[in-house]
């Protein structure tokens, strides 16, 4: 059985298709992450990830680290 959930972040401070593709990277480079998928319009990124391998604040912690802030 998988642990996985889906959750919406609001990532501010991107302003190109670039700033969403850091985003990205950012978070499909972690171990556990199925899915990441950001809408560069609604400032929001899209992850897929499994709970037994990340908490939320790994995830935003991601995000902080590719220079971007969690709204």
């Amino acid at each position: 059985m998988s642990a996985n959930q889906k959750v919406e972040l609001k990532v501010l401070g991107m302003a190109c298709g670039g700033c969403s593709s850091a985003v990205e990277k950012a978070l499909r480079n972690l171990e556990g992450v199925a899915s990441a998928r950001v809408d560069l319009a609604k400032k929001t990124a899209y992850v897929d990830y499994n709970t037994e391998k990340l908490t939320l604040e790994d995830l935003k912690k991601a995000v902080l680290g590719a220079g971007y802030k969690i709204g």
